[in-house]
């Protein structure tokens, strides 16, 4: 079974994304903030993260960027929720790695078909967000 984990400030957030990702038959952890996230992502590498972008404490830009730099982590599927969306904080994220960007509040549809994508890439061992992420270094 593969592990999602979600990581977002509102647990309204969190619980729905449980509840969505549980029904398809994906194992959820969840967190509240960067740091939960990031220790609780080294203790149990999850398969994929959900990433909120505002958040309290460290952004999810600041995460993103941590997991990059992570050996272990770095080559983690990331999907980025925002409910900013402006090009600055959209090209921060792009250039910290992510591998997509999914606008809240999200559709259901688009966000499992990403997540769909994103696993079968990981598994023919494309690296999600990596060709983003060294276009943005070379800028």
């Amino acid at each position: 079974m593969r592990t999602i984990l979600v990581v977002d400030d509102e647990g309204t957030v969190r619980s729905l994304l449980h509840d969505v990702l549980e029904l398809e038959g994906y194992a959820v952890r969840e967190a509240e903030d960067g740091p939960t996230a990031l220790m609780d992502m080294h203790r149990r590498r999850p398969d994929m993260v959900i990433l909120d972008v505002m958040m309290p404490r460290m952004s999810g830009i600041e995460v993103l960027t941590e997991i990059r730099q992570d050996p272990e982590l770095e080559h983690l599927p990331v999907v980025m929720l925002t409910a900013a969306g402006d090009d600055d904080t959209t090209w921060a994220g792009w250039q910290a790695g992510a591998s997509t960007y999914i606008d809240k509040p999200f559709d259901h549809a688009t966000l499992l078909g990403w997540i769909e994508h994103l696993l079968a890439d990981q598994r023919a061992g494309d690296i999600p967000g990596q060709r983003v992420y060294e276009l943005a270094e070379a800028v």
